[in-house]
């Protein structure tokens, strides 16, 4: 995958992320969201040596997502902003 290709596909996670963090600030949980990040990391961006340490930001992410607990949505919520900045970091290398 080329630079442009892949900083293409990580900016449209990061919308994704995005758009899930505002859903857990509502404290709304959207699983359609969660799949679609997990369908996007799939589909290349995991494989790309550039960015294989997101796979272990998304799978803390999901993680955080299935523990049914009281912090729930305040630690999704900031293990989306994790993921955002890396996301930014591996964009910026690019």
């Amino acid at each position: 995958m080329d630079d442009i290709d892949l900083a293409r596909r990580l900016k449209r996670l990061r919308r994704s992320v995005i758009m899930l963090q505002t859903e857990l600030r509502r404290e709304h949980l959207d699983q359609e969201l969660i799949s679609e990040i997990e369908q996007q990391m799939d589909h290349g961006i995991s494989a790309d040596p550039r960015s294989a340490s997101l796979s272990l930001l998304v799978d803390s992410l999901r993680e955080n997502i299935l523990t049914p607990r009281a912090e729930l949505f305040r630690d999704a919520a900031r293990a989306c902003e994790q993921l955002k900045d890396a996301i930014e970091g591996v964009i910026a290398r690019c």
